[in-house]
């Protein structure tokens, strides 16, 4: 799905001259009611066929003529009409898109213990404890171990508090990345999640740390299967070297069958924007599909000045967002594990009814943005059709008053009182409808080619 809209189309605002036609048809009535007054035989009383040729059939005719001179104005209306839907259609397609979503069951955190507790509620400035960079440790306390590595020691610290819930599901598949490492790590985890008695359908070993993207397929898979995916993301210094970004480790589960227990409510997080190059035009339209109302909080880690400072004035120009949170300025320079850790924060931050939330990240100048919320939003109404009179129905309309027309004069003037042949009526039936309709039916699909075209759908 690419994120992007048509321009704004502009309604059809020329105005049908109704005015203009009552009036001619009132002249058209008056001159042929006056002309068939003096021709009318003197020995003959005024009946109903007077009124039939002085009014009815030269209305009759009049609004063929009217219909069919209008062809080009109901052709210009059902171009932008069909624009204007054509627009939608696209609208609806985007917005139903970005309420694709897949529900944060639970999460869990590990980052250095000094300063960090209760991470999310001090970055939230609730505590005063905002920013952190300053005096935050980077590195996470693990006792040495002969049973378990580091990396191991952080698997039992992130599923620990999320044992209970994990044991509610039966078909967890799990991903993990470790920075650095190898087969060994999935081993490990599979030794952690048989401790505490979960079982993994599944461990995959990610040699690299996921994106967004991984949201996406969860989200697209969740349409058609039970969705229950573990993700581990263990960001640890490499040994013996000196870093500048805080270690952490983050553990969440996902799934779309969330079991509730009680006073808990879901995290939903909606479709995120990913791969993202242009964020000063892709941006607006992520905004406007409006999968969550105004939302409180921006959390962004990795983006660069370019992708910064757009985001940031596109935010001020829609009047959205009135915080936000870099995660650089609090924990150190970026590191690939903050888009999880920022994620499960922004969740927390949900949970602790801070309202809806935002978070943005970048790896390699690749953006991307997602949204997150406590309820599920409305899915907009489908886009429907005007009614209006098409250039094919006034060509109808004209070949029915034309034929009509016809009939009625025939029968007026007919002093013999002959029967009308059968074959007669249905040949001017054939003729009258069948060229009329043919002749709208044409300017229908060219006016509807045309609009096609220029929105870009045909070439």
């Amino acid at each position: 799905m690419n994120w992007w809209l048509f321009p704004e189309q502009h309604e059809f605002k020329k105005g049908f001259p109704y005015f203009g036609i009552v009036i001619l048809y009132a002249i058209v009535v008056v001159i042929c009611i006056a002309i068939r007054a003096v021709t009318w035989p003197e020995n003959k009383h005024v009946d109903l066929s007077f009124l039939a040729q002085a009014v009815v059939i030269p209305v009759f005719f009049l609004t063929a003529i009217v219909l069919l001179c209008s062809m080009l104005y109901h052709g210009i209306r059902h171009y932008t009409e069909t624009r204007l839907l054509i627009a939608a259609w696209q609208k609806y397609d985007v917005v139903s898109y970005a309420r694709g979503n897949i529900i944060l069951a639970g999460w869990s955190v590990l980052t250095p213990p000094k300063a960090t507790k209760e991470l999310a509620l001090s970055m939230l400035q609730l505590e005063g404890e905002f920013p952190l960079a300053a005096r935050m440790p980077l590195k996470i306390e693990l006792e040495e171990s002969f049973d378990f590595t580091r990396a191991g020691q952080a698997f039992i610290q992130v599923l620990e508090p999320l044992v209970g819930k994990l044991s509610q599901y039966r078909q967890i598949e799990a991903l993990v990345w470790v920075r650095g490492g190898d087969e060994s790590c999935s081993d490990e985890l599979r030794r952690v999640l048989k401790h505490y008695a979960v079982t993994a359908a599944q461990i995959t070993l990610l040699s690299e740390c996921p994106d967004y993207t991984q949201i996406t397929e969860w989200i697209k898979k969740a349409d058609h299967y039970a969705v229950e995916n573990l993700l581990i993301c263990v960001d640890l210094h490499p040994d013996e070297e000196a870093c500048t970004w805080m270690e952490n480790a983050t553990a969440l589960l996902f799934t779309k069958n969330f079991i509730k227990t009680q006073g808990e409510k879901p995290v939903y997080l909606y479709q995120p924007m990913t791969g993202v190059t242009d964020v000063e035009s892709k941006v607006p339209v992520y905004l406007l599909t409006e999968t969550v109302s105004k939302p409180k909080r921006l959390w962004y880690t990795g983006l660069s000045r370019t992708q910064k400072y757009p985001l940031l004035e596109v935010l001020d120009d829609k009047k959205m967002v009135p915080d936000r949170l870099e995660l650089e300025i609090s924990l150190g320079e970026h590191a690939a594990g903050y888009r999880w850790l920022m994620l499960a924060l922004a969740s927390d931050a949900v949970t602790y009814a801070q309202g809806d939330q935002l978070v943005a990240t970048s790896e390699q100048n690749t953006f991307s943005m997602m949204a997150l919320s406590s309820r599920l939003t409305r899915q907009p109404d489908y886009p429907q059709k005007k009614i209006y009179l098409t250039p094919w129905q006034a060509g109808g309309i004209a070949g029915l008053m034309l034929y009509l027309g016809i009939l009625i004069t025939i029968g007026s003037f007919n002093e013999s009182g002959n029967a009308i042949s059968g074959w007669f009526i249905f040949i001017m039936a054939v003729i009258c409808l069948g060229v009329y309709l043919a002749m709208g039916a044409c300017v229908t699909l060219l006016y509807s080619n045309k609009a096609y075209e220029h929105m870009g759908m045909r070439e």
